[in-house]
């Protein structure tokens, strides 16, 4: 699945590291306008409850951080 950040490709790599760092795989393509996406796959059930808990309050510490360029 991919994910549009609503924002440039800096604010999608905040996201992607922040997930990251929560144990939560994603990535990100390198290529502009893509690049302001974050790609996720499908997983079990119990961890897409993982990433519909941990998505919104990721974006919501980096917009806090003030990368929301272009939001």
């Amino acid at each position: 699945m991919t994910i549009d950040c609503g924002a440039d490709g800096a604010f999608a790599a905040a996201v992607l590291n922040e997930l990251l760092a929560r144990d939560v795989f994603a990535r990100k393509p390198a290529v502009t306008p893509l690049d302001r996406c974050i790609r996720i796959s499908c997983g079990c059930e119990e961890d897409m409850t993982v990433l519909a808990d941990v998505l919104p309050r990721v974006v919501q510490d980096v917009r806090a951080r003030g990368l929301q360029k272009n939001i």
